[in-house]
Formats: structure tokens, C-alpha cells, sequence
């Protein structure tokens, strides 16, 4: 039987104007916390951005990921991102001021993923459409992915702690990775393509089912 459990949520959404508040606040630049300069980036009144913090005027989304941008609050949009079940929660930043202990970790997790691919690959070897996973079989996929899962952690533990120690330019890698992924047709370059891309999946899959039905 297939679980079904409720994503994880640590914030809850009325959190979110005190984490934009604190954002701005506790700036880097002295001149980003002023609401007269966040207000003239993001194109609204300082009534509307004191409304905002003060949870009293609602705030969509891009305005909050442009909010955090602005003041150059990752840590503050990891946490936006989590409440809007993007990203999983931020990770203790005590433990992210260290490049050597973070690759340390990086590495044991990498080679904890090989042992879990090789499940994996035994895993796929007894798949069958028309049968399914028995109950032993689906924990140990569960336990593979989770371990997987492990790894893109364990990565963005390390690029953090080499921006924080070492003053890595983590939007530069960020634009660098996307743009590769686009060039090596990867990544999607466009919500028009992706949406274009998936309404010819559901098409072939309504047509599939149509067929099964006719015979």
C-alpha cells in the first residue's frame, strides 16, 4: 500500500512578515534597511511594505523571493521557500562556517549513495508494471531515495559553508548551473514550454487510455 503522509512544515505562513522585517533589518548594506530604499526596489509605496512586515497587507510570492533578494537574506528566503513547501527548512547555520567539515560530510554521503544506486539498481531489476512493490521491497526504495536525497543536502551544506567562509558568489554558480542546463537542453527555458511539453504528455496518456477502453 502506498503511504500518504502530509509534506513536513516547520513555519507556519503567519511567520512570514517577520521574516521579511528581520530581512531588511539586519541588511549587510546600512542603506538596504531602510524601507524607502526596499520600497523604491520593489516598486511599492512604504505604506504597503510597512502593511507587509506589520502582516496587515498581503504579499504574493515573487514579491517576497525580490524582497529577500534585495537584501541579500538567503537564509531568509530558504525559509520563505519552505513555508510555500519549495524547499526543505534551513539548516542550522552553526554548523555552516566550516568548508572542511562540510566536505567531510559531503564525502561520506556521496559514498553512502553508491550503496543505495546499487539497491536501487536490484530494485529495478524485479520491477513490474503489473505487480507492484511488495511491502519489503518499497521500504528499502523508500530508505534508497531518502539516502539519495541525503546527497543535494549535504551539496548545499557545502556551497553554503564555502560562501560564508570563503565568499563563494553563490548567485554566480546558481546562473552558471541554469544556464548550462539550458544549453544542454535540461532544463525547461520557458513556463510556455514546460506547460506546452506536459499538455502533450496528458494528451498521449487520455489517448492510451481511450485505446484500453475501445479493446
Amino acid at each position: 500500500m502506498q503511504n500518504k503522509t502530509e509534506k513536513a512544515r516547520l513555519y507556519n505562513p503567519s511567520a512570514i512578515p517577520t521574516i521579511l522585517k528581520t530581512a531588511r533589518e539586519r541588511a549587510k548594506k546600512p542603506e538596504r534597511r531602510t524601507k524607502r530604499w526596499l520600497a523604491e526596489q520593489l516598486g511599492m509605496t512604504e505604506r504597503r511594505l510597512t502593511g507587509i512586515e506589520d502582516g496587515t497587507s498581503q504579499v504574493h510570492l515573487e514579491e517576497c523571493i525580490e524582497w529577500c533578494e534585495a537584501v541579500e537574506d538567503f537564509l531568509a528566503l530558504k525559509h520563505i521557500l519552505h513555508i510555500y513547501g519549495i524547499s526543505e527548512p534551513p539548516t542550522d547555520p552553526r554548523l555552516l562556517d566550516n568548508v572542511p567539515s562540510q566536505l567531510d560530510n559531503f564525502k561520506a554521503e556521496v559514498e553512502e549513495s553508491f550503496i543505495a544506486a546499487k539497491d536501487i539498481e536490484k530494485l529495478s531489476q524485479h520491477w513490474r508494471p503489473w505487480k507492484g512493490f511488495e511491502d519489503r521491497d518499497r521500504q528499502q526504495m523508500q530508505a534508497s531515495a531518502k539516502q539519495i536525497r541525503d546527497v543535494r543536502h549535504a551539496a548545499d551544506c557545502l556551497i553554503v559553508a564555502m560562501e560564508n567562509q570563503w565568499g563563494l558568489n553563490q548567485q554566480y554558480v546558481e546562473a552558471t548551473w541554469i544556464n548550462g542546463g539550458i544549453a544542454n537542453n535540461i532544463l525547461m527555458h520557458s513556463i510556455g514550454a514546460f506547460e506546452n511539453l506536459r499538455k502533450e504528455r496528458t494528451d498521449r496518456e487520455r489517448m492510451a487510455q481511450l485505446g484500453e477502453m475501445k479493446s
